[in-house]
């Protein structure tokens, strides 16, 4: 059987930690609404290696793409998910972009992987309240066959433990608020991709830490370097001037990242396809 482009990815994932992987936050949002599928498939054509997509859970637990805990921002209706069914959020409402409705649902989560299957990673930004929660969304995950698709995002990393006993195929991704709690995640050897914030960066730690462990590490251009680079003004130059040992990036301009790391960054990747 040929090799996915997923597989593909997870080869440089593993064998080539020198090759920065470019994150497409909300999936590449610039010209489709985020969250949708429509994003997932242009961060695939912008190079995008993964997908970052924000899941909650409606009132009757189907699990959506959504990043805030209200529908008013991101689409036609308003209220907080918990308080909507899924049948009232497919019929009545549409995603919006820039402030325009479009003709784009919410989609689904079980959607969102089938539609990034064997094409893209998928980072789940999950939102949803509650461990069990969690454990449903795992088997929805490992009903659909994409076990190996998937990143799973935590903002508390002594959640790691549990839900790799529940399920120790879906590989998580903790976030680590400070240099203590790093030293933690990476000691515990549960993991081999860690959310840093630049606050406690510095390069002698991560050194040391890519010596000795076998870590992604995973930084955010969000916000400022990514403006910087969209106006010219060398963004990710920066970025990476001070974050030197980064090796997975999350952007909002995935098109801009991938082509800057193709054509300047000294850590040239090859095309994955």
């Amino acid at each position: 059987m040929p090799r996915s482009r997923v597989d593909n990815i997870w080869k440089v994932y593993h064998d080539e930690p020198q090759t920065v992987l470019v994150a497409a936050h909300r999936g590449a949002h610039r010209s489709v609404p985020e969250n949708s599928l429509e994003a997932i498939d242009k961060a695939v054509e912008a190079g995008a290696h993964i997908v970052e997509l924000d899941v909650r859970q409606t009132r009757d637990g189907v699990f959506i793409l959504m990043h805030d805990k209200t529908i008013d921002r991101t689409t036609t209706g308003t209220g907080e998910v918990k308080d909507k069914t899924y049948d009232e959020l497919k019929e009545e409402i549409r995603l919006t972009h820039q402030g325009k409705a479009t003709a784009y649902p919410i989609p689904t989560l079980k959607e969102a992987l089938l539609r990034a299957k064997d094409r893209i990673l998928v980072d789940i930004d999950f939102k949803a309240d509650g461990m069990q929660a969690r454990f449903d969304a795992y088997e929805q995950i490992a009903d659909l066959g994409v076990t190996d698709h998937v990143i799973f995002f935590l903002y508390d990393y002594t959640e790691m433990a549990a839900l790799l006993a529940y399920d120790p195929r879906i590989k998580i991704m903790p976030r680590a608020y400070d240099a203590a709690q790093l030293d933690e995640i990476v000691r515990s050897g549960l993991t081999d991709i860690v959310h840093i914030d630049p606050s406690y960066y510095n390069d002698k730690l991560f050194r040391d830490i890519s010596l000795h462990s076998p870590m992604r590490i995973w930084a955010n251009a969000l916000g400022t370097p990514d403006q910087e680079e969209a106006a010219g003004q060398g963004g990710y130059e920066k970025l990476f001037g001070h974050l030197s040992y980064v090796n997975v990036v999350q952007t909002d301009y995935p098109e801009l990242m991938v082509g800057y790391i193709a054509d300047v960054h000294e850590r040239k990747p090859q095309q994955i396809n």
